[in-house]
């Protein structure tokens, strides 16, 4: 069998989101891939040390975190690269002009750093720890791997974000994030010496479609937002049900 090189989003591609907890079906095919010779690894927009939670406990040695950001080959962080942290700092200005609160990661756990109480009371999400830092000075920071802004989608509308990439994940809470995967992918590939054309990509979300590139296949999941399912090759399933076990039956990767 020819081999071919996956790379799976996690939430909404893998497992349900918010769940981290793989259906079994799809479980029983990333197992079936990889005892049929193929390469298998995450793509994700998760902070790498968070991500590799995830990968240490589904057997995946490889991964592109932090939207492209970072790469982990074979165990081995390669590199894990900084938003521009001056960018990141005019953003954070102009938030203050505005009194939106925000935060920021600023390491590579999963905790962000805020001035005083208002984001957490307002952003409503537990997925990093919030710690109080009054002091916080973005500009004289080393690197800046997120900023979490606490605001609708209305208020989206009226921030300058700096040329910066955005996703929402919750109502009350926009990510500033890197969202180029197939920027990852390409050096997990490059160092591997494997051909471009031998990679599949699997996603669901809005900060997947850069992977989704004309030059290896792309297979958008059942649930995935309509602008992914648009430039996909292939539209399986839903991420909770066969989706990923139905797709590679399909093409015959298993």
């Amino acid at each position: 069998m020819h081999k071919k090189y996956f790379f799976f989003d996690i939430d909404g591609t893998l497992a349900p989101d918010g769940t981290l907890q793989m259906p079994a079906r799809t479980v029983q095919c990333l197992q079936k891939l990889r005892q049929n010779g193929h390469f298998i690894a995450l793509a994700t927009g998760r902070l790498q040390s968070n991500a590799m939670e995830f990968a240490v406990q589904h057997g995946f040695s490889t991964v592109v975190a932090d939207g492209g950001q970072s790469v982990t080959l074979d165990g081995t962080l390669l590199y894990m690269e900084s938003l521009p942290v001056e960018r990141c700092a005019t953003l954070c200005d102009g938030l203050d002009r505005q009194g939106i609160p925000w935060a920021v990661n600023v390491e590579n756990a999963t905790i962000r750093l805020s001035r005083d109480s208002r984001f957490e009371q307002t952003a409503g999400d537990s997925y990093f720890e919030t710690r109080l830092a009054p002091d916080l000075a973005v500009g004289q920071l080393p690197a800046v791997y997120k900023v979490f802004i606490a605001c609708t989608p209305a208020q989206q509308g009226q921030i300058d974000l700096c040329g910066l990439p955005a996703v929402r994940f919750s109502p009350h809470c926009l990510y500033i994030e890197p969202t180029d995967k197939a920027k990852g992918i390409r050096r997990v590939m490059d160092a591997l010496g494997a051909p471009y054309e031998d990679v599949v990509v699997f996603g669901d979300g809005t900060n997947d479609q850069n992977m989704f590139c004309p030059v290896w296949l792309s297979i958008a999941m059942g649930n995935a937002c309509q602008a992914l399912k648009d430039a996909a090759d292939y539209v399986t399933g839903d991420c909770a049900d066969s989706g990923i076990w139905d797709a590679c039956q399909h093409f015959g990767w298993i």
